[in-house]
């Protein structure tokens, strides 16, 4: 039992570190601090340029932070 509370604090302390770490990349990326990375910012991250019109699901020219949580970096 005390095993897999373990893990459970474990996974849930990496999940949460991804998720910050993430948000730093993220307002790294946005220069102009807009809150969304527009195509010419994204140029900056080779892999997600390359995946940038997949991820603006709303197809306005820009990730917002939501969009850019689905972005895995290879």
């Amino acid at each position: 039992m005390m095993k897999n509370k373990f893990i459970t604090i474990a996974f849930f302390t990496m999940a949460a570190s991804a998720t910050a770490q993430a948000s730093e990349v993220f307002t790294a990326l946005d220069a102009d601090k807009d809150g969304a990375i527009s195509q010419s910012e994204a140029q900056a991250l080779t892999s997600l340029a390359a995946k940038f019109k997949d991820l603006d699901v709303d197809a306005n020219g820009s990730l917002s932070a939501e969009e850019f949580a689905n972005f895995k970096s290879e």
